[in-house]
């Protein structure tokens, strides 16, 4: 996106309701369920391993060995608590579907999905299982792994550690990359900067500087300084204090911003319009996905779900209102879906190989 591409707009604003969205796509939306929606910083505790689960069976090439035929649902060949108690069958069916297009695109946030929600987002980290299953992903051909988060882009690559080619998108859109192989092996971020006007540029350290005025000092909130935005938390505050310092920033520094996100305990205010469904936009095209599967947590993946279409899969993970076709109930259950779809694209690749 160019400079003169990114000029101040109106300001448009996000709060963390219900949202107003299209029906969902393949499939009924599946009922409320528990589970845990956040901002992409962290909310409560939840433990980081997959329920009981028993081990994946793996074939000699590392992917998840499939028993005999594959007649479908649970998954065959892992062993029956990690999918009969999570899938069901009209998630399944549409996983089959989505897994047998010719190249596919998968779009994950990363806090409440991959990563269980930590009180300390510097402590968050991908669940073991998801991290295999999107390693065997990344491996196969005409699969594209993309992380879309509220996250910077940066943060994403060293908390996730994802392999090399998969896409970051951080920021909700303001940053974009891709993980290559670092010289110590790590992987490392690829990324072109994020370019501001001089009147982005001078209204982002207004609105860092409004937001410190207004947070400093009080125990348990933070602002961070995004490239694109400032940003309030106070996850950690006082009930009382925090209730105070969002208001005092709705009334003063978000009224000059350009686009404003009211998040579960955080308010974001930027100086670029983006959401998470003009990266999806953007990424089917560039990536040539025929068919794209998105899965969040939280209101600004709303965006996102709206713009997927038929052939298309969208997941909620947790509780909320939804426009997502399908629901699974937190991030350990997501991880029996991408352990199932490494099953239905080995055997798809199997099939026309």
């Amino acid at each position: 996106m160019s400079a003169d591409d990114q000029r101040p707009t109106t300001p448009r604003h996000r709060a963390d309701s219900p949202v107003d969205a299209p029906s969902p796509v393949n499939g009924t939306r599946s009922g409320n369920a528990p589970g845990h929606a956040t901002d992409d910083g962290g909310a409560s505790e939840v433990a980081g391993d997959v329920r009981g689960a028993p081990e994946v069976a793996r074939d000699d090439r590392g992917a998840p060995e499939v028993a005999g035929d594959d007649a479908g649902v649970p998954g065959p060949g892992v062993a029956a608590p990690l999918f009969t108690a999570h899938l069901e069958e009209g998630l399944d069916a549409a996983l089959r579907a989505f897994a047998a297009a010719p190249t596919i695109l998968l779009g994950l946030d990363f806090d409440g999905v991959l990563a269980p929600i930590v009180n300390d987002p510097k402590m968050s980290r991908m669940l073991p299982t998801s991290a295999a299953a999107i390693a065997d992903l990344t491996a196969l051909a005409g699969v594209t792994v993309a992380v879309v988060s509220g996250r910077e882009a940066n943060d994403l690559v060293a908390l996730a550690d994802v392999p090399a080619g998969t896409k970051v998108v951080g920021s909700h859109g303001a940053q974009w990359g891709t993980v290559v192989a670092g010289p110590d092996g790590a992987g490392a971020l690829e990324a072109s900067p994020v370019e501001l006007t001089a009147d982005q540029t001078e209204l982002r350290a207004e609105l860092i500087r409004l937001t410190h005025e207004i947070a400093d000092g009080v125990e348990g909130a933070w602002v961070q300084e995004k490239p694109a935005a400032a940003v309030l938390h106070t996850r950690q505050a006082a009930r009382d204090d925090a209730a105070r310092l969002t208001r005092a920033v709705l009334d003063g520094p978000a009224t000059r911003a350009v686009q404003v996100i009211v998040g579960k305990e955080v308010v974001e205010m930027a100086v670029l319009e983006v959401t998470k469904g003009d990266a999806l936009v953007r990424l089917r095209p560039e990536t040539g996905a025929d068919a794209v599967l998105y899965a969040g947590d939280d209101t600004t993946d709303e965006d996102a779900f709206a713009v997927l279409g038929e052939g298309d899969v969208s997941i909620k993970i947790g509780d909320g209102d939804s426009a997502a076709a399908y629901r699974v109930t937190d991030p350990e259950e997501f991880s029996a879906v991408l352990v199932r779809l490494v099953q239905l694209r080995q055997g798809t690749l199997d099939t026309f190989s």
